[in-house]
């Protein structure tokens, strides 16, 4: 059965209690579900959000109600993250407003089809297994028991090439594969690294390196000449 623990949801609930006082809808969305699929624990865990509108202004005020820190992230994307400590753990909670006219159109924007599923708020609660209620159109779960990294939809890298590197660092994490037309990608859009910023691109080399299969992921990086582009000193050196 799919549940939540229970610290898990006491945590939450201030946070729907909020939300349902001021009739907003809220969306739990990626990571926490997926890892809550494999029961995976992280030591300082995060929670992200989506809902239809008005994510800047319900996590500022939110932060105020928890008493929490609040930090914007993307004004474009109306994106922000509170940060609290709560029994010597940081939980970070993110909001994003949707990045399309309804939530499944918003889920084909995420990364990786392994963090395209939703779940209502409101859903966590029920004494219920949640994998009846999860919304996952892109075949979520599927993936999950595949062991399998792929692309949401095609132009995953184009909206974001820092999720190249992803590909390899949740490969890593989780002891995935990624799939043939991820790669496939991956190698056409390749150069599009170059316009990430360098802290984001060592957080991803950080995690890929940090793992017992960080050498199959550099070799396969090299052979797709991704690599170089991140060290440009690799191309001369050969």
């Amino acid at each position: 059965m799919l549940k939540f623990s229970v610290q898990d949801e006491n945590i939450l609930r201030p946070i729907y209690n909020f939300a349902k006082s001021r009739k907003v809808k809220l969306y739990l969305v990626g990571g926490a579900l997926r890892d809550l699929i494999l029961d995976r624990t992280k030591e300082n865990p995060d929670f992200d959000f989506c809902l239809k509108s008005g994510a800047l202004r319900f996590g500022a005020k939110l932060s105020r109600e928890l008493r929490c820190a609040f930090v914007v992230l993307d004004k474009e994307h109306a994106a922000c993250r509170l940060v609290q400590r709560i029994e010597g753990k940081l939980y970070t909670f993110d909001f994003t407003d949707f990045r399309a006219a309804t939530l499944e159109k918003d889920l084909l924007h995420r990364d990786f089809t392994i963090n395209s599923m939703a779940l209502a708020l409101g859903d966590v609660f029920r004494k219920q297994d949640l994998g009846a209620l999860l919304i996952d159109p892109y075949s979520a779960r599927a993936d999950l028991k595949a062991k399998i990294i792929k692309v949401t939809g095609p132009g995953s890298f184009k909206e974001d090439p820092l999720r190249i590197l992803r590909a390899f660092s949740f490969s890593c994490m989780l002891r995935f594969s990624l799939d043939k037309e991820t790669l496939r990608l991956a190698k056409k859009e390749k150069n599009r690294i170059s316009s990430v910023s360098s802290e984001r691109i060592r957080e991803e080399l950080f995690k890929i390196l940090d793992s017992p299969a960080a050498y199959a992921s550099l070799v396969c990086l090299d052979k797709l000449k991704i690599l170089e582009i991140i060290f440009p000193e690799i191309k001369p050196m050969r």
